[in-house]
């Protein structure tokens, strides 16, 4: 200041120094940064992440927690009300914040003492005196907004769908915490494009194709994981980044590995049992053709066996009966009887085995005509009359007035009586019935053959229906057969489209009903 009282400004340089050179920069009191945090409205608190306690706050982060003292607030277990997502995410910036100079800015809702209030929260890393990395939160301000926007945002960080935005170049803009854990750490320069994520390149040119036609895509595609190569449900869409305003990828996942895997599994045993499906028809191709060439073979040869066996059957025939003169010795007689009932035998037993061979080879052709009921009973009984007289076995008819015809095969249906009355009388003992009956039924006509014999249990019904099979009796012991004959009934039973049934006990009879229906097959 001059003698004029005028304030001069001599050799004040431009820094505010007339010397031009800078002060040195006065010290500050100690604790005065604490002293000016305390000052502070803004929330200040840091957080011991290994021990799950506020270690130091300010007045205004004791405010927001609802506590009287740092040691009230550090006495609170924060973990005892703390989600696995929500300690998750915690781990994360802890190793983020080790790594480098992380700094996190979300809106967080805490709980003091059970009820919510939400902060934008400002986080970053901070050494404390063990060299242990905790974090510093800066409560920012109240975040004041609906309870709708509240749970959004809290549902976003507890959901364990993954969700990331993404540059276009497909670098990370942030994660929620699913999809941080579920990443693999962080390269250096602390990017992870999304290229570098899908383990097949065919996928992401199909992801970025798809959002450049459609601002959308959807896939399945096998990821790198911190756990390993995953598959992941992924759904994108373009978006903007909500900070900067620019183009931007919204990518949502979920993991669908056991999904995936249980499919794979699923497919795999189709395709097993495709295979198999496809050998068993081969398989039965070949025995079809097999049974088809059986029964042609069987077919032949009965012919060609027929020719040679009938000769024998005639000249046995005459040398038994004399024709020409007493045969000497009379033992030379004996040998032709045994010669022409063996004979006959045999024919017996081509013919059937002829009948039966026909039928698999599906050769035999039926000419259905009406028959009439009490005919076809006559003419059968007519034949095994004899038979019945020398097993002193008494023959009997049941036949009802008015009957319909029984429309089939005539010589087929004469053939189905015969063979069943004959089987009847040879396995009834002398004294015993046999019974002829046939009756009009709602599905046809019935053929039914009764008799008061041996009877036969469930396995021996089942061995009388098998071709070459009898049963293991006295009586049948006593008779020689081919064994043939109630199986060829059934087949030509069923070729009728009829159904031969079976009803038997040991020693009380069996009866056995042939059914054919209105119009055979």
């Amino acid at each position: 200041m001059g003698d004029d009282g005028q304030v001069r400004e001599e050799g004040l340089g431009r820094e505010g120094s007339r010397s031009g050179v800078l002060p040195p920069m006065p010290s500050l009191t100690a604790g005065f940064g604490a002293g000016l945090a305390q000052r502070l409205h803004t929330a200040l608190w840091v957080f011991d992440i290994d021990l799950s306690r506020v270690v130091w706050a300010n007045a205004a982060a004791l405010d927001v927690w609802r506590a009287e003292s740092i040691e009230a607030l550090y006495a609170r277990d924060l973990s005892a009300d703390m989600s696995p997502g929500v300690a998750a995410r915690l781990r994360q910036y802890q190793e983020d914040f080790i790594a480098g100079d992380a700094v996190f800015s979300e809106v967080w809702t805490l709980y003091p003492q059970g009820r919510p209030r939400a902060l934008r929260c400002r986080f970053s890393g901070v050494r404390l005196a063990d060299n242990r990395m905790a974090m510093l939160c800066e409560g920012l301000a109240d975040y004041n907004d609906t309870p709708e926007a509240l749970r959004s945002t809290d549902a976003l960080l507890h959901s364990t769908v993954m969700i990331t935005l993404y540059d276009l170049g497909g670098h990370i803009l942030y994660s929620n915490p699913a999809a941080r854990a579920a990443a693999l750490p962080l390269p250096a320069d602390g990017t992870a494009p999304l290229l570098d994520r899908l383990m097949d390149h065919a996928d992401h040119r199909r992801l970025v194709t798809d959002l450049a036609q459609s601002d959308e895509a959807r896939l399945v595609a096998r990821v790198r994981t911190a756990a390993g190569a995953r598959w992941h449900e992924i759904t994108a869409r373009t978006c903007r980044d909500a900070a900067t305003g620019a183009p931007a990828w919204l990518v949502s996942e979920v993991d669908v590995t056991e999904s995936v895997e249980y499919q794979t599994q699923l497919e795999a045993t189709r395709t097993k049992l495709e295979a198999q499906a496809r050998e068993l028809r081969e398989l039965h191709h070949a025995a079809e053709s097999a049974n088809r060439a059986k029964s042609q073979f069987l077919a032949h040869m009965s012919h060609e066996l027929r020719t040679p066996l009938n000769a024998i059957i005639g000249f046995s025939d005459v040398t038994r009966r004399g024709t020409f003169g007493a045969v000497q010795p009379v033992r030379y007689g004996d040998y032709a009887e045994l010669i022409h009932e063996s004979g006959r035998l045999l024919l017996d037993l081509i013919n059937d085995i002829l009948d039966i061979s026909k039928i698999e080879a599906g050769k035999m052709e039926l000419r259905p005509i009406e028959i009439d009921a009490q005919e076809l009973a006559e003419t059968s009984t007519r034949l095994i009359s004899g038979m019945a007289r020398e097993n002193s076995v008494t023959l009997l008819t049941d036949i009802g007035p008015d009957l319909r015809p029984v429309y089939g095969d005539a010589r087929a249906i004469k053939q189905i009586i015969i063979n069943l009355l004959s089987n009847a009388v040879k396995f009834t003992p002398a004294g015993g019935k046999v019974k002829l009956a046939i009756e009009d039924r709602p599905e046809g006509s019935a053929v039914i053959v009764s008799d008061t014999g041996i009877g036969m249990n469930d396995e021996e019904i089942a061995r009388a229906l098998d071709p070459f099979s009898q049963i293991d009796s006295s009586i049948a012991q006593q008779h020689r057969g081919t064994g043939l004959g109630l199986a060829l009934v059934k087949n030509l039973v069923e070729l009728h489209g009829g159904q031969l049934i079976v009803t038997s006990r040991p020693h009380h009879g069996t009866d056995v009903a042939a059914v054919f229906p209105v119009s055979p097959a």
